[in-house]
């Protein structure tokens, strides 16, 4: 089993994004304007198949949109993956720090207001 990492995981996505940046909406607005089945269209942002270098270029020029902007559409879209799978280790250690933080403050001001109840008993007792 291959556990190389797909560089083009998250095309469909960028694809979508990349068609309405270009002010197409609706996938038949992009189908009618760039002359391609609106199915072809839904397939190809489904990755289910991805599209042929061909129509990519197709598609890309349709969109006004250069490889550059496709691959910073592919970056950002494995960035939102990889945040829906959950928190970076940092963020949950920073997380964690907060929250022993939070803890430790109050740990302090408990054992002060036990500290004040005791004296106050002993005055009242003594």
């Amino acid at each position: 089993m291959d556990d190389t990492p797909d560089p083009f995981e998250g095309l469909g996505k960028a694809l979508t994004t990349l068609r309405m940046r270009a002010g197409f909406l609706t996938q038949t607005q992009a189908s009618d304007a760039l002359k391609i089945d609106k199915g072809q269209i839904s397939r190809w942002e489904n990755e289910i198949p991805r599209p042929t270098l061909e129509n990519l270029g197709r598609v890309l020029a349709g969109y006004g949109a250069t490889l550059d902007d496709l691959a910073t559409a592919i970056r950002r879209e494995k960035a939102a993956i990889a945040r829906a799978d959950g928190p970076t280790d940092e963020e949950l250690i920073q997380s964690l720090t907060e929250a022993i933080r939070r803890v430790e403050g109050r740990q302090a001001e408990t054992e002060e207001r036990v500290q004040r109840l005791e004296k106050d008993l002993s005055r009242t007792t003594g």
